[in-house]
């Protein structure tokens, strides 16, 4: 089932029609039989992955539908040259091939129509292991998801644009203020988190060394594929500090404990696991600020549930507000400490 992230089948179609032309199905056809030469002709097949009203990703081919056989194309809005240009970098890092930590390979970036054609990935993301109910199998996905991000801060070329915790803090004073205007019981939570994320704000990057970002780094964006680990969806790539990724897929996973158990603790063991191959990994001093991080996360995602979803869930809102105070304070809103860090 593809994923509509503010996307209505209105905009799919149109981003679909763009794949369609003439020249753009050529070209797609033509990276397609470089993959697969052996695979009979036959008419385009399209099938949104995930859609979102400013991009949308298809697993596209031609002849027979093959789930094992695609390239994956991607239509922007406007001109993501810079995402090819990042992956390529990427590649050459050692990030691609049969390495065991890896990215998609792109393929190709068709300028006018904004389009970015990358190899499809088999295997199985991570997020479907942590939706399940292998406990042994979860820590061993934490390992090597901790262990990619690490090896991509220290690997990864330092390009792109520096995020710095000033650009977060303009969007944690909107997300705050939302939340206020709510009223009620949340409107308090989100005043109070928004004055001690404004108290804890890192100094610029406070003596921590900006990294390879990934900028959407969660359970979702990691497929495992037999022994490869491989990080999707860059769209986000950036230069930050090393505990915003660190922060996005731990929230990103307690969340998911949340939506099948009702709770965010269900994956505290895996997200220790995490921690300990991530800071094994990883760059120096890369948890120095993961309060922030994770506060500032939570909020964003208290926002969300509350303005980002229909019907919205003020419950949901309310815990992740107690979260990133909790975060701040590494105290559980219950009083209970959190796995500490290896």
């Amino acid at each position: 089932m593809p994923v509509m992230d503010g996307s209505t089948p209105e905009i799919v179609a149109r981003f679909a029609a763009v794949l369609r032309q003439e020249e753009v199905r050529e070209e797609l056809e033509r990276l397609f039989r470089s993959r697969w030469p052996g695979q009979p002709a036959g008419e385009m097949n399209l099938r949104v992955l995930k859609a979102h009203k400013r991009r949308c990703t298809f697993d596209t081919s031609f002849g027979s539908e093959d789930s094992a056989r695609g390239i994956i194309a991607k239509v922007y809005q406007r001109d993501r040259s810079d995402v090819f240009a990042a992956m390529e970098s990427l590649v050459a890092a050692g990030f691609g091939g049969t390495s065991e930590f890896a990215i998609p390979l792109p393929l190709a970036y068709l300028a006018t129509p904004h389009v970015l054609v990358q190899e499809k990935v088999s295997g199985i993301q991570a997020m479907e292991i942590f939706m399940g109910d292998e406990a042994e199998k979860q820590f061993s996905a934490a390992r090597r998801c901790g262990a990619w991000l690490g090896h991509f801060q220290m690997k990864g070329p330092q390009e792109g644009h520096l995020n710095d915790p000033g650009e977060l803090l303009l969007s944690v004073r909107y997300w705050a203020g939302a939340l206020r205007d709510a009223g009620g019981p949340l409107a308090a939570k989100a005043d109070l988190l928004l004055r001690k994320l404004e108290a804890a704000v890192p100094a610029a990057l406070g003596g921590v060394e900006p990294r390879a970002g990934h900028g959407s780094y969660m359970p979702e964006h990691v497929m495992l594929s037999g022994s490869r680990m491989v990080g999707i969806d860059l769209d986000e790539h950036d230069l930050a500090d090393p505990a915003r990724d660190l922060a996005w897929f731990i929230v990103s996973l307690e969340r998911l404990g949340l939506k099948k158990q009702g709770s965010l603790r269900i994956h505290d063991r895996a997200i220790e696991e995490f921690l300990r191959a991530y800071v094994a990994a990883g760059p120096p001093k890369a948890l120095s600020h993961l309060s922030f991080y994770k506060a500032a996360e939570c909020l964003h995602r208290a926002h969300r549930d509350l303005y980002g979803r229909k019907p919205p869930i003020p419950e949901w809102s309310a815990i992740m507000l107690d979260e990133g105070l909790g975060a701040l304070g590494w105290v559980r809103p219950n009083g209970d400490h959190p796995p500490s860090p290896p």
